[in-house]
């Protein structure tokens, strides 16, 4: 009886033993651990491969895209870490796409460093002229819609591409102090409205039309006297929130904008 006794605990000690062993192991081969990070601004990668490699979610449990599929775009490493699976270890990338709406882990080895030589929108020469990179790409978008805001204050009017050049040349001379700002309107049917280059208690949460419109409002040009402006020719350039790699701080000069409009019966003359 006693040696049956002794038998018996003895398995009951050795099953609890085995059970907490597998439940340990169990957890450690379905884990990835962080080992070390490592921060950057965004720094542009690309993956040039037709093999079937993946992106995994940001916790490196499902796999989210092949990246086969993406053989033009330029991501963006903002992160670097180390994990750990067992005796198993590598270095991943935290990465987005230019858009922040892709985000997830792709393995080091994967990437190429730069920008994608067929991604046309990283290379292109509006995108280098806020900077290059995320954050000028981001600054384009936003100079875009804020030149769209501007553009529904002014109904009838028609965007002209040369003459929204020549306000942000002439916006940023005078910011510079480096020039004057330019005579377009060499008669006097051409009109250029600027604000100054100081607005720093704009935020995120700013509604710029509503901003926009007060600023117009208060040089004279409230909505009764927009509306005369249908069918002119219009420049506008708008100062979106800076090309810094970080794009999360909101410098001076965010809203400021520059606009030319030009009788279309003139503009030839332009």
């Amino acid at each position: 009886m006693k040696k049956l006794i002794v038998a018996l605990t003895a398995g009951l000690m050795l099953g609890g033993i085995g059970s907490t062993g597998f439940s340990a192991a169990g957890q450690a081969a379905t884990s990835w651990k962080t080992v070390s990070t490592k921060s950057y601004r965004h720094v542009a990668y690309y993956v040039k491969t037709t093999k079937n490699e993946y992106m995994w979610d940001l916790k490196h449990t499902k796999k989210i895209h092949n990246l086969k599929h993406y053989p033009r775009t330029t991501w963006y490493v903002y992160k670097q870490v180390k994990l750990q699976h067992g005796k198993k270890s590598g270095y991943y990338y935290e990465l987005t796409d230019n858009k922040d709406k892709i985000k997830g882990l792709v393995y080091r080895s994967y990437l190429t460093k730069g920008d994608n030589p067929d991604d046309a929108f990283a290379h292109s020469a509006v995108v280098k002229s806020y900077g290059g990179g995320l954050a000028g790409i981001k600054s384009v978008r936003e100079s875009a819609k804020l030149q769209a805001d501007i553009l529904a204050l002014f109904p009838g009017t028609i965007l002209n591409n040369s003459y929204s050049n020549d306000a942000r040349n002439d916006l940023n001379a005078g910011v510079s102090k480096t020039a004057k700002y330019s005579k377009l309107n060499k008669n006097s049917t051409a009109i250029g409205i600027f604000t100054p280059y100081n607005w720093t208690s704009t935020s995120s949460k700013t509604n710029y039309t509503k901003l926009a419109a007060a600023v117009l409002n208060a040089q004279g040009y409230t909505a009764s006297k927009r509306a005369k402006y249908k069918g002119y020719q219009i420049g506008i350039y708008a100062t979106p929130h800076g090309s810094t790699s970080a794009y999360h701080a909101w410098p001076s000069g965010y809203g400021s904008f520059g606009i030319y409009l030009v009788p279309t019966g003139d503009s030839k003359l332009f």
